[in-house]
């Protein structure tokens, strides 16, 4: 028994540190699909930052910025380009129930991958609070190595 307690005590020790990283600052976020191609493309595995540790030390999220966040049809975690925030007029190529404006706390998110892409021109505008985090541009890829010096644009 004396032999396993180093191991007992490592795994009490790491595994709360462990969760408290990946529930509240960084994660990794997988690809599937092809709704962000060229950008990104499925399997890619990618390092998100957490909305909490997003919000204490960055600004708000920005035009441009890829997210993820819960879909609000089925709940399902999603990954999209930010298109338009709050208060922005809309392209009237992808007005949403008769509404051109982004109404306020929400965003309006499309896949790089327009002709393929499920996102809101269907399910309409995502609120911030569905926001699980985003992509963090600086470290990027960590799968596959192919792409480990990629930028994300």
């Amino acid at each position: 028994m004396n032999a396993f307690k180093p191991v007992l005590k490592t795994f009490a020790i790491s595994t709360p540190i462990y969760l408290y990283i990946t529930n509240n600052v960084v994660t990794i976020g997988r690809i599937q699909g092809e709704s962000m191609s060229p950008t990104l493309h499925s399997n890619d595995y990618i390092i998100i930052n957490k909305s909490f540790f997003f919000d204490l030390f960055y600004s708000d999220l920005n035009k441009n910025d890829i997210i993820f966040f819960k879909n609000p049809e089925d709940n399902t975690i999603c990954c999209k380009r930010i298109v338009n925030k709050e208060f922005d007029v809309i392209d009237s190529d992808y007005k949403i129930h008769e509404l051109n404006t982004v109404p306020k706390n929400h965003l309006f998110v499309l896949g790089d991958n327009i002709n393929n892409s499920i996102d809101s021109r269907k399910y309409g505008y995502v609120s911030e609070g569905l926001v699980v985090g985003s992509v963090n541009k600086k470290i990027g890829f960590i799968w596959p190595p192919s792409r480990w010096f990629d930028k994300i644009d």
